[in-house]
């Protein structure tokens, strides 16, 4: 006969599954580690669904029911067992279910009786809550019928010692309140409905998305597998030349790059869709961290950053080994990331009970508290200041934090005790019950893409500000743009051609428009700092930079968001990506077009200047030709004959009409340099005055005026 100790792991969990109550067994972190066959009947839900996710998201509240308070009742039971460390027994709860979406969705009512139990370790410490709930819902039912008949009982007999005309009163009543509550309902069920049809349309949006990153990702990893090997085979070469060793490498980096984004897009869709499982495999913790801090020597010695590390020697751990590597990747990496130059980061791992507790810690600018929460969502990067200042997808954090929960771990942020951020990473040392096997680990290259991409990007992304020679005459380029190859793949194309400015973000491109006065400026959108729309606002309130050339370069292709840049104050806009003769046109086109319209206003200056002055030098002979024409008129004219007299009179009319017309061109010449003295006056009694300076000027005229 078979005792006890002769039972497997596996049949345990056969025996637990097969019992005929509902159970749940918890983990501290209240997420579910087993579930009986009969839990699972009794709820509508599925093993390979629930395990390893917190209890309350697969059973949150019903959303329809205001009064719902089961969620936060069990959590207060739950919370009393791991503080006392005590059984509790919960009074009958109103706690709903899902519906399956095969018999119409929603919620279903449901009572139960729950009571729920820890198990300690030999320590004395809670390592498991074991959940055990009566379903009660058709007990409650009949009890809330009988209820509501000796209710229906009571009032009958208060209305049959009422009159009559108060028994009609009240029929009425009743009858046109429950048409009000028919009308509610009849609301309440559209609404309903409107409600499942949005979730629903949401939920296809949302798995279409994830199909199409998983079929994008796919279809993008043969093009760069066959980018990376030849490249990769081309630079063992010892023939080839410095630069081309050098372009080679850029494209070896960049494609491992897209790679690594091409790799989270997968993983994202593969964790969405639930298709993400674990291989366990058991291995050192401590050595694993070696090995992926030690590719960051390099970067902590080049920016002298004091990089510690606090190992136990050994670390025996069952793991997913590849998922392990990401989630400690990601945190180092991201210390790398906000770290000073001369800065500290410290990474410690140690046992806390059942737990492996990695810390990494820096003296960065730290995790404001309302991002903290944030920084763990897809897409999302933090504060658009700090995050900008590296490349990415806003993937790594979410996809950390997504490992974790499928380890039954967990990640968070906190204050360090260096002054800047905290990364806490908690991993059970074991794997969890209903694991049957534990693999041998097996080399994979899955952490080199992520590895290769976040070393060129601390390495690439060091600030650097710099100009070409200044050669005389050549029209003046200011290129904006925070990534490194990017920067000088544009110096590179444009060199040659023009003098040449290069930084990093708009705040020190809007210094150096300022000192420099550029010809053109070329410049990206999204940046550190400041960003490229912001810089061209501020340059555009700048009357000496108003006839500089503004150039975007953008990822995005919309044509909103197109328009947005040119009402921004962009003469034009690139798409990336582009090619070196479309960006060296565009900024040759701009560059001849702003000297031209400079040379156009000089000539215009210096016949304005030229005119004026001819008109001054014309003047005074004129004003000499008036006047003695004024003193022959006014002393001789009695002695002259009437033809002497007309011809003097002619002169005088044209001598009068050149004055007026030298006046007229000095006064425009003044038009631009004059200051409006604005005041309140009365238009009627302006216009009389003209149109009396006007009959006097012109007596023999007939001029009508309406």
């Amino acid at each position: 006969m078979m005792n006890s100790t002769d039972l497997k792991q596996g049949e345990y969990r056969l025996i637990f599954e097969s019992l005929p109550g509902l159970y749940l067994i918890l983990i501290p972190d209240l997420r579910i580690v087993a579930v009986s066959e009969s839990y699972l009947k009794a709820t509508n839900t599925k093993r390979d669904e629930i395990l390893g996710r917190g209890i309350f998201d697969v059973f949150p509240d019903n959303p329809s029911d205001p009064n719902a308070d089961g969620a936060g009742n069990l959590y207060a039971s739950l919370s009393l067992v791991l503080k006392d460390k005590a059984p509790n027994t919960m009074a009958v709860q109103k706690y709903d279910v899902r519906r399956p979406e095969s018999e119409g969705g929603g919620f279903e009512e449901k009572y139960w009786s729950p009571m729920n139990s820890p198990i300690f370790d030999e320590k004395g410490e809670v390592i498991y809550i074991v959940h055990k709930v009566e379903e009660v819902t058709e007990f409650v039912r009949l009890k809330n019928k009988g209820k509501e008949q000796n209710k229906l009982t009571e009032e009958l007999k208060n209305l049959t010692a009422s009159m009559e005309t108060e028994i009609y009163q009240r029929a009425q009543e009743i009858q046109n309140n429950n048409k009000k509550l028919l009308r509610l309902n009849e609301e309440l069920t559209q609404r309903e409905r409107e409600i499942q049809e949005v979730y629903k349309r949401l939920f296809d949006i949302d798995q279409l998305k994830s199909q199409f990153f998983a079929n994008v990702s796919h279809e993008l990893r043969t093009p760069l597998t066959l980018i990376i090997g030849p490249t990769r085979t081309l630079l063992k070469d010892q023939k080839i030349s410095a630069t081309e060793r050098a372009f080679l490498e850029t494209i070896e980096r960049n494609s491992y790059t897209l790679l690594k984004h091409v790799n989270d897009l997968l993983d994202l869709s593969k964790l969405e869709a639930g298709k993400m499982t674990l291989r366990y495999s058991n291995a050192n913790l401590s050595d694993m961290i070696q090995d992926i801090a030690a590719h960051f020597n390099s970067v902590a010695n080049e920016r002298n950053i004091d990089f510690v590390l606090d190992l136990p020697k050994n670390f025996p751990i069952q793991i997913d080994v590849p998922k392990m590597e990401r989630i400690i990747l990601n945190l180092i990496s991201n210390a790398f990331k906000f770290v000073p130059d001369s800065g500290k980061i410290h990474c410690t791992l140690k046992a806390e009970s059942a737990m492996a507790s990695i810390y990494v810690a820096d003296n960065g600018p730290g995790v404001p508290v309302h991002l903290r929460d944030q920084i763990f969502e897809k897409f999302r990067q933090g504060e658009e200041g700090d995050s900008r200042s590296f490349g990415g997808t806003g993937l790594g954090l979410a996809i950390a934090k997504e490992f974790a929960n499928l380890h039954l771990g967990s990640i968070g942020v906190f204050d360090s005790f260096l002054g800047g951020a905290l990364f806490k990473v908690q991993i059970p040392i074991y794997a969890p019950i209903h694991v049957e096997e534990i693999q041998q680990p097996i080399e994979t290259e899955e952490l080199i893409p992520a590895l290769m991409s976040d070393i060129n990007e601390l390495k690439k992304n060091k600030i650097e500000t710099k100009g070409s020679s200044t050669i005389y005459n050549r029209p003046k380029v200011l290129i904006v743009e925070d990534n490194a190859e990017m920067r000088e793949y544009i110096f590179n194309t444009l060199s040659s051609d023009f003098n040449l400015w290069v930084v990093s973000n708009g705040q020190q491109g809007l210094e150096k428009a300022i000192l420099e006065k550029p010809d053109v400026i070329v410049t990206d959108i999204m940046m550190p700092v400041m960003s490229g729309d912001q810089m061209v606002k501020e340059i555009r309130k700048i009357p000496e930079l108003s006839g500089t050339y503004i150039l975007f370069l953008s990822a995005k292709s919309d044509q909103n968001f197109r328009i947005k840049l040119l009402q921004e104050g962009a003469q034009d806009y690139l798409i990336k990506p582009f090619t070196p003769e479309e960006l060296s046109i565009k900024v040759h086109n701009f560059a001849v077009l702003k000297k031209t319209i400079e040379a156009l206003e000089n000539a215009n200056r210096d016949m304005e200047s030229f005119s004026y002055s001819v008109s001054h030098d014309l003047r005074a002979p004129i004003l000499g030709i008036e006047g003695f024409l004024q003193i022959v008129l006014e002393d001789f004219s009695e002695k002259m004959d009437s033809e002497a007299l007309r011809l003097l009179k002619t002169v005088q009319k044209n001598v009068i009409f050149m004055d007026n017309l030298i006046q007229d061109l000095l006064n425009f010449h003044k038009i631009s340099k004059i200051d409006l003295n604005t005041r309140i006056v009365d238009m009627n009694k302006m216009v009389e005055e003209v149109i009396a300076a006007v009959l006097q000027n012109y007596p023999k005229k007939i001029i009508r005026f309406n």
